[in-house]
């Protein structure tokens, strides 16, 4: 939560801030259980490829739209068809898997909300579905199913077993989850705007 704040300079993306953010972000996701495993791997996997880059071009990077901008200055896309293992596809769909993430912690802030197997169904829907081939549209729903009811995934959240979730600790655990949607909302609406504006929005479906 604290690495995310620092993402969002202004009305630019702070590139190192962001890779890092996302990293300890993995970190979390990955304590989630079998829930999130398919979506965590899935980060990773693009997380790599924008760090390569970032690596190599730290300060013409030092902003989202600039790592974009000299990325794409290099030639390696076909208008908005994104080299697989590019910077550019690896940043897309990181943020659409933070999209996802975003509704379906959402939806865990009401006690009285929808199971999150059904929370992640719709978030998934509306996020990834229309961008994921038919092999992931099956992969993804599957893992889907191990998604424990809503107290259980607050635990885990929290790095907690279920039966020393109390009252008072599953407030914090909500507090935090609002706070971390609320940091999130603006910089992946950044995020989506500068694909835009650079014309690197690829809705082809992987």
């Amino acid at each position: 939560l604290r690495a995310f704040k620092s993402v969002l300079t202004g009305s630019e993306v702070d590139t190192a801030q962001l890779l890092k953010a996302c990293r300890a972000h993995l970190i979390l996701m990955k304590s989630g259980g079998s829930a999130l495993k398919v979506v965590a791997k899935d980060m990773e996997t693009n997380l790599n490829k924008a760090e390569s880059l970032f690596k190599k071009l730290p300060k013409e990077g030092k902003y989202l739209s600039s790592l974009l901008e000299k990325e794409r200055e290099i030639g390696i896309h076909d208008g908005n068809m994104l080299k697989d293992a590019s910077a550019a596809m690896g940043l897309l769909w990181i943020r659409r898997s933070l999209s996802f993430q975003l509704d379906l912690y959402a939806s865990l802030i009401p006690s009285d909300g929808q199971h999150p197997k059904d929370a992640a169904m719709d978030a998934y829907y509306k996020t990834l579905s229309p961008y994921h081939g038919w092999l992931l549209q099956k992969a993804f729903p599957l893992s889907f199913s191990q998604m424990p009811d809503r107290k259980v995934f607050i635990a885990k959240f929290g790095g907690r077993e279920l039966e020393n979730l109390d009252a008072d600790y599953e407030h914090e655990i909500v507090k935090k989850l609002k706070s971390l949607v609320a940091i999130w909302e603006p910089i992946i609406k950044t995020w989506s705007d500068e694909f835009e504006r650079l014309d690197l929005e690829d809705k082809r479906r992987a």
